[in-house]
C-alpha cells in the first residue's frame, strides 16, 4: 500500500480542493439549519474538513467510525458516498465489500448535538450515516487516568475519526480526578480496547488532542506507523502489519488503487 503519509502537504491547499469537491456549496446548504432553530456551536474548520475528506477518498475507505458528532459526519458521508460511486464503477469484485460498507458510525455524547449535526445532512447522504448517543465516563487503562464511551457502535472500521468526546461530557471521576478541570486534556481510550481487532490498513485521524494521540502511541501493541503535526493540528496512525489473509490483501490492493 502506498505511504500513508506521502500526501500531507498536499492538503494545505484545503480552499481549493473544498470548491473542486463541492463542498464549500454542501456546507453552505448544511448551515441553512440555523434558519431553522438549530444552534452553530463550532464553526467549521476548512482545513480539517479538507483533510478529512481527502483522506477517505484517497484511502477508498469503505467503514469509518468516528468519535464526535459534527461536520466531520458531513463531509465523511459525502467522501462515502463518492467512494461508493466508484466501487460500482470499478472492476472490483462486490465480495470485497465489507457488512457496513459505505457508512460512517458516528457516536456522540451530547443527544442535542446529535440531532443539529443529523439535521444537516441531507436526504442524498443519510443512508450513509448512522448515529449513536453514548455516556462517557473516566475509568483508567493499566492504572492510567482515561475515559471510555459505554457502548461503541459494533463495526470493524477501515478509518478511524478521533474527536471526542468534549471534556465537559465526561462523567464520573478517579481518585478525585475528573475531566471538568480545564488544564485536564481529554484522554480516550477506547482504541485501546478495540485494538486487538483491528485489521492490517486500517488509519486513524485525530483532530488535534495531542496528549491524546502520545497516550495512544504509548500505550498500542501493534506495530504502527505515525505521523504527528508538528503544529499539533492532527496526528496519523496507519497500522503496518502483514495482511491476515487473501480477503485482507485483495481490500488492501483495492484501496491501493491495485484492483
Amino acid at each position: 500500500m502506498d505511504n500513508a503519509f506521502e500526501h500531507t502537504e498536499d492538503l494545505d491547499a484545503a480552499g481549493e480542493y473544498f470548491r473542486t469537491e463541492g463542498l464549500a456549496e454542501l456546507l453552505a446548504a448544511s448551515r441553512t439549519g440555523q434558519a431553522n432553530g438549530y444552534s452553530v456551536a463550532i464553526e467549521p474548520d476548512i482545513d480539517d474538513l479538507a483533510r478529512l475528506h481527502q483522506l477517505v477518498r484517497e484511502r477508498r475507505a469503505f467503514t469509518v467510525l468516528e468519535f464526535g458528532i459534527g461536520y466531520s459526519t458531513l463531509v465523511i458521508a459525502d467522501a462515502l458516498a463518492k467512494n461508493a460511486d466508484d466501487f460500482a464503477a470499478s472492476d472490483a469484485e462486490v465480495e470485497l465489500l465489507p457488512a457496513d460498507a459505505f457508512r460512517v458510525f458516528s457516536v456522540d455524547a451530547s443527544q442535542a448535538w446529535i440531532e443539529t449535526a443529523v439535521a444537516r445532512i441531507p436526504n442524498g447522504l443519510q443512508t450513509h450515516v448512522v448515529a449513536s448517543h453514548s455516556a462517557v465516563r473516566a475509568g483508567t487503562f493499566d492504572g492510567q487516568l482515561c475515559h471510555f464511551y459505554d457502548r461503541v457502535p459494533n463495526v470493524v472500521p477501515d478509518f478511524i475519526y478521533l474527536d471526542g468526546p468534549d471534556p465537559r461530557d465526561v462523567a464520573g471521576n478517579v481518585n478525585g480526578l475528573d475531566f471538568s478541570h480545564r488544564e485536564r486534556t481529554v484522554i480516550a481510550a477506547d482504541l485501546l480496547v478495540m485494538e486487538p481487532t483491528f485489521v492490517p490498513g486500517l488509519m486513524i485521524l485525530i483532530d488535534g488532542r495531542t496528549n491524546n494521540s502520545r497516550f495512544l502511541a504509548h500505550n498500542f501493541r501493534r506495530t504502527y506507523d505515525w505521523l504527528e503535526d508538528p503544529d499539533g493540528h492532527f496526528t496519523i496512525f496507519e497500522l503496518a502489519e502483514p495482511p491476515l489473509g487473501p480477503k485482507n490483501v485483495a481490500r488492501l490492493n483495492y484501496c491501493a488503487g491495485d484492483e
